[in-house]
C-alpha cells in the first residue's frame, strides 16, 4: 500500500524527526510504500518575513492558535499548496500525521484541505500526546480525522495499514479509536512494546537531509519510558514503565546509519534516560571501542546522552564511555534539596550525585545538569540548598541549563492530573495554565519562579559556568513576554 507520513509545523529543525522515521522504518518493513513529507522543515527554510522567529522553541504555543495557523499558511501559500498536490498525486491511500504539543492545529489544517480534495483517503494521527484517551477522543470529533493512535505505533500502524487493503475500512485495533458512519469505535488499550530489538531501524532515506540545521547528526532512541516516577514527568506513566535495546541491537543501527550516511558523525540520543540499563549502555560503549580498535576512523561518531543520577554511574563505566567518544551526559538533577527530592519522587541522594558528577566530569566527558524551579512545596531555603550545591560542584560542571519553563504542569504527569495534591491552586474558572500556576498558599507563582530561575543564571555564570540559557531569543525579551502574558492570564482569570 501507498502510504504518506506528514510532519506539520511546529518542530525543530535541527535534524530529521525521529518518530516519522522510525514508523517509515516500520512500514517499509512491512513492505508498503511510503512517501515522507517533512512539511516542517520545508516551511522552516522557506518561511516570509514576519515569521523570523517563528520556530523558536518558546513561542510554539502560537501554534496553538488557530487564527496564527491559517494565517501562516495563507501566507505560504505556495508551497503549502505544493505539498498538498504532492501528496494527492502519490496516491497514498493511507495518510498519517505525527503530531507533538505544537503541531495539532497545524496537522488538522492540513487533513482537512487533504478531505476536501478527497475525501476518500484515510487520516491517522497519532503521538505521544493521544496516549491519553481524553485527547484521543476529543481529536476525533473533527470530521478531517479517521483515526488516533492511543499508544506506539510500531504494531498498530502496519497492522491498520494492513486491514484497510484487505477490507477496505479501518479495523479498530487495539491501540486505537476509528471511527465510523459518525460513532467513535474504541480499540482498547495500548500495547507498549518490550521487545525494542525487534524494531527495524528508523529509515531517513525519504527525508531532505541537506536541509537540517546540523549536518552531521542523526537522531536515535534506544529505550523508552523511565525507570524512575518523577512526579513532574509524564514518561513513565505514558509509557507504561521502560523498555530497552541491548547494546548489540543500539550498535547495530548505529553502525548501519553511519554507512549509508558516511558524512554523519554524530548521534543524538533522545532516550530520556539512557542508562535505565546501566548493562546495555556499558555493552554498546564496548562495541563501539572494539569497532574503533579494529576499524580505526572507518566508522567515527560522536554520541550525547540524558541520564538520570544512579550509583551504577562508576569511574570505570564512564572511562568507557569516553573511550567510546560518548562526549557529552546532561543529568537530570533538577534540585538539590533532599525534601524537594522526595516530593519529586526522584530518588537519587545529593551524596550520590556530587561523585557522580565529579566522576564524569574527571572522565573527560562535558558534563551537564538540568535543573528546575518552584517545584510545589519549594522554600527559599529549599532553593538556597541548590545554589548552594552550585557552588560546591562548580567545577564538577561544564554545563548548567535553568529549565525555562521553570515547572511546568506536563500533560500526563502526576502534578497535572492532581494539582491538589500538591497544593497547586484551582482556577474557579477551571483554567489551568502549565507555566501560569501557583500554590494554595500564594507563595509560589510564576514570579517567584522567574526569580529563582534568574538568581540560578546569575550564580551559574559568576561561578564560570556555561549558563546555557534553553531559548533561542533574547533573555530580555523572552522575560518581559512573559510577565506580560501571566499578568494577562491573572486578570482574565479574576473576571
Amino acid at each position: 500500500m501507498k502510504i504518506a507520513l506528514l510532519q506539520c509545523p511546529v518542530w525543530w529543525t535541527v535534524d530529521p524527526p525521529l518518530g516519522l522515521a522510525q514508523i517509515a522504518g516500520v512500514l517499509a518493513h512491512h513492505g508498503h510504500e511510503v512517501q515522507v513529507h517533512d512539511l516542517n522543515i520545508l516551511l522552516a527554510k522557506s518561511r516570509v518575513p514576519g515569521y523570523e522567529h517563528a520556530w523558536d522553541w518558546e513561542r510554539f504555543h502560537e501554534w496553538n492558535d488557530p487564527v496564527f495557523v491559517r494565517r501562516f499558511y495563507a501566507d505560504h501559500a505556495r508551497i503549502v499548496g505544493e505539498r498538498l498536490q504532492s501528496i494527492l498525486k502519490s496516491d497514498a491511500r493511507l495518510i498519517g500525521f505525527s503530531v507533538c504539543a505544537g503541531g495539532k492545529i497545524a496537522s488538522l489544517e492540513l487533513a482537512r484541505r487533504i478531505k476536501a480534495e478527497d475525501p476518500s483517503r484515510v487520516t491517522v494521527f497519532g503521538g505521544q500526546q493521544f496516549f491519553s484517551q481524553d485527547s484521543a477522543r476529543a481529536l476525533l470529533e473533527d470530521p478531517a480525522v479517521d483515526a488516533v493512535l492511543r499508544g506506539p505505533g510500531d504494531e498498530v500502524f502496519p497492522a491498520l495499514a494492513a486491514g484497510l487493503e484487505a477490507k477496505g475500512e479501518l479495523p479498530a485495533l487495539a491501540g486505537m479509536l476509528v471511527r465510523r458512519e459518525g460513532r467513535v469505535i474504541d480499540g482498547g488499550p495500548p500495547r507498549m512494546l518490550k521487545d525494542l530489538d525487534a524494531l527495524p531501524f528508523a529509515d531517513f532515506s525519504g527525508f531532505p537531509l541537506e536541509l537540517y540545521d546540523v549536518q552531521e547528526r542523526l537522531p536515535i532512541q534506544a529505550s523508552r519510558g523511565c525507570v524512575w516516577d518523577c512526579r513532574f514527568c509524564s514518561s513513565k506513566p505514558l509509557w507504561g514503565g521502560y523498555a530497552s535495546m541491548s547494546g548489540e541491537r543500539v550498535f547495530a543501527e548505529l553502525l548501519a546509519h553511519k554507512k549509508r550516511y558516511p558524512w554523519k558523525t554524530h548521534f543524538e540520543f533522545y532516550d530520556l534516560t539512557a542508562n535505565g540499563d546501566v548493562r546495555a549502555l556499558g555493552r554498546l560503549a564496548e562495541l563501539i571501542c572494539e569497532d574503533r580498535r579494529v576499524n580505526g576512523a572507518a566508522h567515527f561518531f560522536g554520541w550525547k546522552i540524558n541520564a538520570i543520577l544512579r550509583p551504577e554511574m562508576e569511574p570505570g563505566l564512564l572511562a568507557c564511555l569516553r573511550k567510546s567518544n560518548c562526549h557529552d551526559v546532561i543529568y537530570g538533577v533538577e534540585s538539590a534539596s533532599p525534601a524537594v527530592l522526595k516530593r519529586m519522587n526522584k530518588p537519587f541522594s545529593i551524596s550520590t550525585a556530587e561523585r557522580v558528577l565529579r566522576d564524569t566530569h574527571a572522565a573527560g566527558i562535558t558534563t551537564v545538569g538540568n535543573f528546575m524551579f518552584g517545584f510545589p512545596g519549594e522554600t527559599e531555603e529549599d532553593f538556597q540548598q541548590t545554589l548552594d550545591f552550585l557552588r560546591r560542584n562548580h567545577a564538577s560542571f561544564d554545563r548548567v541549563y535553568g529549565s525555562a519553563t521553570f515547572t511546568s504542569l506536563e500533560e500526563g504527569s502526576a502534578l497535572a492530573a492532581r494539582p491538589e495534591d500538591f497544593g497547586i491552586r484551582r482556577m474557579v474558572s477551571g483554567a489551568q495554565h502549565h507555566l501560569y500556576w501557583e500554590t494554595e498558599d500564594g507563595k509560589n507563582d510564576y514570579l517567584v519562579r522567574l526569580d529563582r530561575y534568574e538568581r540560578f543564571r546569575r550564580l551559574a555564570i559568576e561561578l564560570g559556568i556555561d549558563a546555557y540559557k534553553g531559548i533561542d531569543g533574547s533573555l530580555d525579551e523572552e522575560r518581559a513576554r512573559n510577565v506580560e502574558q501571566y499578568r494577562r492570564f491573572r486578570c482574565e482569570v479574576k473576571k
